[in-house]
């Protein structure tokens, strides 16, 4: 059974916060592609190795969504995430889902070392 997009974004969601890289990439499209400032990364393998930076950079931060707008396959996102020595404040991402799975996310944020 196909999961809709917020369904896959729901899991995507909690998978982030709860730091589970494994369940974060299984979201994925095997040919992914995660499109940020500093370029591409494709595959399940680009994906993990993107998160596992981001959750280095945020360790155990707590997570703020308040955007989220859903077009068919397509959602817009605005967050923000605070860890001990960093935080995020001008989190923004775009996703385009396809069948049971993320293809295509865009990400851009700036990083701030608070401590």
């Amino acid at each position: 059974m196909t999961r809709t997009p917020q369904e896959i974004f729901a899991h995507h969601a909690s998978a982030l916060m709860a730091g589970d890289v494994d369940g974060i990439v299984a979201d994925y499209a095997e040919d992914a592609v995660l499109i940020t400032p500093a370029g591409a990364v494709r595959g399940r393998d680009g994906v993990r190795k993107a998160f596992e930076e981001i959750l280095a950079d945020l360790p155990d931060a707590s997570w703020d969504v308040p955007t989220q707008v859903f077009e068919d396959d397509v959602l817009f996102i605005e967050w923000s995430a605070v860890a001990k020595d960093s935080r995020v404040t001008d989190g923004v991402d775009t996703f385009v889902f396809t069948g049971d799975a993320i293809r295509v996310q865009t990400v851009r944020f700036t990083l701030q070392r608070t401590g």
